[in-house]
């Protein structure tokens, strides 16, 4: 039968504690490490979700923390980690740095992992998994956590969510000004215009002005991108829906 090391999240500093020189030698002899990633309040996460679509880049750097429990070392120790994706390709979808060390003198550390957009990210969502394991300097001292709401979260395991899509329309999105929201025309609203996509989600970051100024500016440029089309040359394909239609930006 497997059994499962669960420890309560009020007992982990009871054992973080037992490193000190005034408890027992067996409590003393712990080298362990185990994920310690937070929310804001401050409870632990096995799972986040990551998405371009407010990003002005093509790449996004994901730090995963490694918490180590034990003795500070004068010199670095590797970790055993393993990074797996059943639908991300590495050098494709996301790259890692080299192997994982915990620096001298350190407690904890973030292991670096790059995700790139793709053109994929807009129809679906892809999915990392990075485990711990023991190797020679560290053993898994537990593998999961019962936080104080009763929640439980693994501490080898962490999931990493990411795509480019939208689950709502930006909180900044003015519909009186330029229509109902759709990501075709965000994303040519940025290019076209060179508005930092995170400008659209801050209600009331972009003025009432710089709105009508942007409509009036979108509706000239897929204007002029019908005039492009119409006349054979070459014209910008994004300024039309999939049925071959204009965008609206009234």
């Amino acid at each position: 039968m497997k059994t499962r090391s669960i420890i309560s999240l009020l007992v982990l500093p009871l054992l973080a504690a037992g490193c000190r020189e005034s408890l027992p030698g067996h409590f003393a002899a712990i080298e362990g490490v185990y994920f310690n990633n937070q929310q804001n309040n401050g409870l632990l996460i096995d799972t986040a979700s990551y998405t371009f679509i407010y990003e002005d880049r093509d790449q996004m750097e994901v730090p995963v923390r490694i918490q180590h429990m034990g003795r500070m070392a004068r010199e670095p120790r590797p970790v055993s980690l393993r990074i797996t994706s059943p639908d991300a390709a590495e050098g494709v979808d996301y790259t890692v740095g080299e192997e994982a060390f915990l620096p001298a003198e350190a407690t904890n550390f973030d292991f670096q992992i790059t995700l790139y957009r793709t053109e994929e990210l807009k129809s679906r969502t892809k999915r990392l998994v990075v485990e711990l394991a023991a190797n020679d300097c560290f053993c898994i001292p537990f593998t999961e956590l019962i936080q104080s709401g009763g929640d439980t979260v693994s501490t080898v395991r962490y999931t990493i969510y990411f795509s480019d899509q939208f689950t709502a329309p930006p909180a900044g999105w003015r519909e009186m000004f330029i229509g109902a929201f759709s990501q075709q025309k965000f994303e040519l609203i940025c290019d076209v215009m060179e508005i930092a996509r995170a400008d659209f989600n801050e209600e009331g970051k972009i003025s009432s002005a710089k709105w009508m100024y942007i409509q009036s500016t979108m509706i000239g440029y897929v204007r002029d991108q019908q005039r492009l089309r119409d006349a054979g040359q070459p014209y910008d394909e994004r300024a039309f829906d999939d049925s071959g239609a204009p965008l609206s930006f009234t």
